[in-house]
């Protein structure tokens, strides 16, 4: 099939492929919050992974002596391979007849940015989920039949934890127990978390504890609200409750991007996408082979991340195809700056 350009270019359909990439994630909620995007001109990424946010305490001198030698923070360099991954959905010869018949170039135009919308958000999906993944295990892990990785970014058995007794019943302390694990991720970053995310199970199993429910004058109880709660973590000295419940499909069945067991502590969120990642990690998005082709013009600054072209087939049934690119991985660079705990 050879690259169809008489509707759109792909350089121009890689800049709408973006800005459908960058809305649905807004519309979705995303965990780009914590791990940003960031582009890189390479297929892969160096980091030095560190294990706390401490830095060795400066050493008191007398006047006129010179200050002591420090060290940086201990690492470990790390050397990642980007996977590549994409979507190609066709656009019929059937479809393309009733176009040709009854609109004009505008609605072929429309039909195309369509099918684009569909090719990113697979993509979106496919790195959401990975991001879901690393987050609720350390572990950037794909298991397909086509395709399998497994990078252990070194999470401490201290930050993945199942509590001792599971919020499975109302007597048992949410709070007592959040107070611990808050105190764990201090006593390793030097820092509070600045988030607990919740998957809604969770959150309504916290809601359902004793200590957070409202006693009713018939003798009843009913579960606290996401507002009681909020107001209930932030005067324990908590970092506030983030919900977050995004679906992917999976091989046609809806998938949880977190597992609705378990919560996590994490920094503070990124309200913006600044493209520099946080000490907590990063989403990579690479250069793919595909952008660098002359026939797609795409600028070399603009060669990083998703790209989108439309191909033709010049034989009977002359099927359109529309096909998204992309090479892409969340990575956590600092993994103990997360911590997941099983609650349910």
């Amino acid at each position: 099939m050879a690259l169809w350009t008489d509707v759109i270019t792909p350089a121009e359909l890689t800049g709408y492929a973006r800005a459908s990439l960058a809305d649905y994630e807004a519309r979705r909620g995303t965990l780009a919050r914590w791990l940003p995007n960031r582009d890189v001109l390479d297929i892969v990424v160096r980091f030095v992974a560190g294990s706390a946010g401490l830095v060795e305490a400066a050493r008191f001198r007398a006047y006129d002596a010179e200050p002591e030698v420090g060290r940086r923070p201990s690492g470990k360099r790390v050397t990642l391979e980007l996977p590549a991954l994409g979507q190609d959905i066709p656009v019929s010869e059937y479809e393309q007849l009733r176009l040709r018949g009854n609109v004009d170039e505008g609605q072929a135009l429309a039909t195309i940015q369509n099918t684009t919308d569909i090719v990113v958000r697979a993509v979106a999906d496919a790195i959401e989920r990975l991001r879901g993944i690393v987050l609720a295990t350390g572990k950037a892990t794909i298991d397909q039949d086509n395709f399998k990785s497994d990078d252990d970014f070194g999470r401490s058995a201290s930050h993945q934890l199942t509590a001792a007794n599971l919020w499975t019943t109302s007597s048992v302390s949410r709070l007592d127990y959040l107070q611990m694990i808050t105190d764990v991720y201090r006593d390793t970053n030097g820092e509070d978390p600045g988030a607990i995310v919740m998957p809604t199970r969770v959150l309504r199993a916290f809601g359902a504890g004793s200590e957070t429910q409202t006693q009713l004058v018939n003798g009843g109880a009913r579960n606290a609200t996401l507002t009681q709660l909020q107001d209930t973590v932030a005067g324990a000295g908590l970092p506030p409750i983030v919900p977050f419940d995004r679906r992917v499909s999976v091989n046609g069945a809806s998938v949880k991007v977190l597992p609705d067991d378990r919560l996590l502590l994490l920094p503070a969120p990124v309200e913006t996408d600044d493209w520099q990642g946080t000490d907590l990690g990063a989403t990579f998005w690479g250069r793919t082979l595909t952008s660098t082709d002359p026939d797609w013009a795409i600028e070399d600054a603009e060669q990083p991340g998703i790209v989108a072209g439309v191909y033709r087939n010049p034989k009977p049934p002359m099927g359109i195809e529309v096909i998204s690119d992309a090479i892409a991985l969340p990575v956590l660079a600092n993994a103990n700056r997360s911590l997941s705990a099983k609650v349910l």
